[in-house]
């Protein structure tokens, strides 16, 4: 307890630190740092302490008594919980049961197990689970060292989640693992075969038909692979001793005894953890019955793999079929059973840097033609302005905006920018305590957060004209702020229109307070003939935004303004229908006319070149010095007409401009 009343928060990573006082404690100093030396206690408090002490009292000794004999208390208190543990687990096996710790990660696959072992990583030094499985959406697994199962304790709900924000538990205890060990004498014989098998200098390790190994058969021992403890041995050997290793084989003969076969990956998978370079794999004749025991071994970076004369081989339909089942697992694999391969998706698929395939360059206000221009940009104005009725119950008016079977959802969500930081936490009124966005909140159809709605989806996934309405009615007011709109249009035909609609509204308030909210809605509408259209599908995207967020999109809502629109209407906008060859975005909008000072400011070399040259004319200027004029007015100056703008510029500093910005006459 600390001195406020809440319990002491250790620094996870200097636990696990510290159990390497246990082989050289000359290091101690190195960890702790205590003003007052430890002070040896006389030896009657070890005899003391040697009959049954309750676990309560240990952190009294600890206090009294120095490191060392605080660590026989412990060794002492540990083994008699653990011999407690194993008769409690029963069977014959009880007294070579092993005890290990077991963390509970709770919703742990909902966070991802790439995440949890990443996050724990970054703590706790030397981390390596055994037996990681997901049971009912909880990650589980073993930790076989005590301070590295207190270290990860000791971060229990101090991280959260990204994406969801919610701290991230982790529960210890000890409880029996499920196997037993093996006697010394075991494993020092399974050392010596497996020594005999590796090959420092292609650093592999050979463990094909390994209970059939002669030194095995000369002392008796029936040493199988598939029994559990002998797996967890040959786990443990191979990441003290062969911690290099990159090509590994487990593979048997057609006429090997069943005894020796593998079906499960459980205990093998432990490997993945240990050996982080492995490029060769061979598994091949084994009894393997299922892909989801493949799956098991992700992460490793194999590219030649063997795995023929296993059953679940034989259940493919076709070579290509088994081919893309492997590299879901692998998908470095380019040997796939002695024979190249190359995963399916990479089949005559053009590299990105090869010239010859360009991405088509998105083209400002390009909708294919004016019709659809003016099609488009009609349907969003009437749209937004009713949606925007001081009434939200007259948003039913939209029925006959949206085809019969239309479909609706909604999706809030805050994004965080580069440096992990949400709006709610600096423009709190946005986000925790605005009622209007936990509206939002209450029928978002986030797919991060499945488990959350997937039993009731049908509440807020809208389908049919009037269902969408009805939810739109129970929405809050708004006011969208037209003047930062941006439209982009995806694929543009004479029968469907895709375009994504984004900007700025307000909400809530009679007043509407100057607190913004961003939003993107993704039509598809549905062309009727007569200037008509119909939406097929509206996805709208709520977020609260940053103060620094809202200047960044004006910035980039002014760069496009300046940019000239193409407005080349004889360009189809698809080719076949079935796509467009090129985004588009219109700012505000707006159809706008461009003028030469917008070509000229927007980089058009050959307008500014015209305007030069002209500017030269009327000014007998060098074309040098015309430009800077130009530049300094941004080229705000018409070639007929010598008194506007820049020629007014001109004319007011003509007598401070030096002699030699002129041409000779």
């Amino acid at each position: 307890m600390n001195r406020r009343g809440g319990s002491v928060r250790y620094d996870a990573k200097k636990m696990t630190m510290r159990k390497f006082i246990n082989f050289d404690s000359d290091i101690a100093s190195r960890f702790d740092d205590e003003d007052e030396g430890t002070t040896i206690q006389p030896q009657r408090h070890l005899r003391s302490v040697r009959c049954r002490i309750s676990p309560r009292e240990v952190i009294v000794y600890n206090s009294l008594l120095g490191t060392a004999e605080s660590l026989i208390i412990r060794n002492y208190l540990e083994n008699r919980r653990d011999h407690q543990l194993q008769r409690g687990a029963g069977g014959s096996s009880a007294a070579s049961g092993v005890i290990l710790n077991l963390i509970k990660v709770p919703r742990g696959a909902t966070f991802g197990k790439d995440y949890i072992l990443q996050v724990i990583g970054q703590y706790v030094d030397d981390f390596k689970p055994i037996l990681l499985k997901v049971e009912r959406n909880d990650l589980v697994f073993f930790v076989e060292d005590d301070e590295t199962a207190q270290a990860i304790k000791a971060i229990s709900r101090r991280v959260r989640h990204p994406q969801s924000n919610q701290p991230i538990s982790f529960l210890v205890s000890r409880v029996p693992a499920g196997f037993s060990s093996i006697g010394a004498n075991e494993k020092r014989l399974i050392l010596e075969v497996m020594q005999s098998r590796y090959k420092a200098d292609e650093h592999s390790l050979d463990l094909s038909e390994f209970g059939l190994d002669p030194a095995f058969r000369a002392e008796g021992m029936i040493i199988s692979l598939i029994r559990n403890s002998v797996m967890m041995a040959v786990v443990d050997l191979i990441d003290k001793h062969f911690g290099d290793v990159t090509a590994l084989s487990v593979k048997l003969s057609f006429f090997s005894v069943i005894l020796s076969i593998l079906r499960f990956l459980d205990y093998f998978a432990n490997l993945t953890y240990r050996i982080k370079n492995l490029q060769v794999l061979d598994l091949s004749s084994n009894q393997i019955d299922h892909i989801a025991e493949l799956e098991k071994l992700k992460g490793w970076p194999v590219h030649t793999f063997y795995f023929e004369n296993n059953p679940i081989c034989t259940t493919y339909a076709s070579a290509e079929a088994y081919t893309s089942a492997v590299h879901r697992v692998f998908p470095k694999v380019t040997i796939l059973d002695g024979i190249p391969t190359q995963r399916t998706g990479d089949l005559g698929m053009p590299s990105l840097d090869d010239d010859q395939y360009k991405i088509p360059a998105s083209k400002p206000s390009y909708y294919g033609s004016e019709e659809r221009r003016s099609l488009i940009e009609a349907f969003v104005m009437e749209f937004i302005t009713a949606y925007d009725d001081a009434d939200p119950n007259n948003r039913k008016n939209l029925i006959n905006a949206y085809e019969q079977n239309a479909s609706f959802s909604m999706m809030a969500e805050n994004l965080p920018d580069a440096r992990d930081k949400r709006p709610y936490y600096e423009l709190v009124i946005v986000c925790i305590l605005d009622l209007n966005y936990k509206t939002y909140r209450s029928s978002s159809h986030n797919i991060n957060y499945m488990d959350k709605w997937e039993r009731y989806r049908e509440k807020i996934l809208q389908k049919g004209a009037m269902d969408i309405v009805v939810e739109l009615s129970k929405l809050p007011r708004t006011r969208h702020l037209v003047e930062t709109f941006m439209l982009d249009i995806s694929m543009a035909t004479d029968k469907v229109m895709c375009f994504a609609l984004q900007g700025f509204f307000q909400d809530g308030r009679e007043d509407f307070t100057e607190d913004l909210k961003f939003f993107c809605r993704n039509f598809v509408v549905k062309c009727k003939g007569e200037g008509k259209v119909a939406v097929l599908s509206d996805m709208l995207f709520i977020s609260g935004v940053f103060a620094e967020r809202v200047q960044r999109y004006r910035a980039l809502l002014s760069g496009l303004l300046k940019m000239p629109p193409n407005l080349d209407a004889r360009e189809p906008a698809v080719t076949g229908g079935s796509g467009s060859n090129s985004a588009s975005t219109s700012a505000g909008v707006q159809q706008l006319n461009p003028t030469p000072q917008q070509l000229a400011a927007a980089g058009d070399v050959n307008m500014q070149q015209q305007m030069i040259e002209a500017f030269c004319r009327d000014s007998s200027m060098k074309p040098e010095w015309s430009r800077k004029c130009l530049e300094d007015q941004n080229w705000d100056y018409s070639v007929s007409a010598m008194h506007q703008t820049a020629g007014q510029a001109f004319l007011a500093v003509r007598d401070k401009i030096p002699s030699e910005a002129f041409q000779n006459p």
